[in-house]
């Protein structure tokens, strides 16, 4: 019964991370980091420049960290909420979503899920 529930949770926090914009979150991330890398390093920029641009350079960065934990607790709210209706309630899909098999079983559903709906469905 349980692996119907699980089969369910893949699927919806698959939707989930497909509707989220994660990738641009992170390419922003990213492309700060590198610069803030640049602008330290960079023995042609004074440490009067370093001290004003890299507070803006840690604030996008924080930012961003902040909105992706967000959108990844978004992502995996349909998990959680599964367990209102999960026979046992909470506690028991907490414990069932623990097991190793069912871990694998998520990521091989989300990742086929995934596939299937960039490569064949297109929608």
């Amino acid at each position: 019964m349980h692996w119907i529930f699980v089969v369910i949770a893949g699927v919806l926090a698959s939707e989930a991370f497909l509707w989220l914009p994660l990738l641009p979150v992170i390419r922003k991330v990213t492309a700060t980091a590198q610069k803030s890398g640049k602008v330290l390093r960079s023995s042609r920029i004074s440490d009067h420049w370093k001290e004003r641009i890299l507070p803006s350079y840690a604030w996008v960065i924080g930012k961003g960290s902040v909105m992706f934990f967000a959108m990844l607790m978004i992502a995996l709210a349909p998990v959680a909420l599964l367990g209102l209706v999960y026979p046992g309630g909470l506690a028991a899909w907490g414990s069932v979503l623990l097991r190793p098999t069912v871990i694998v079983v998520l990521c091989i559903v989300s990742i086929a899920y995934i596939w299937l709906r960039l490569k064949v469905v297109r929608v």
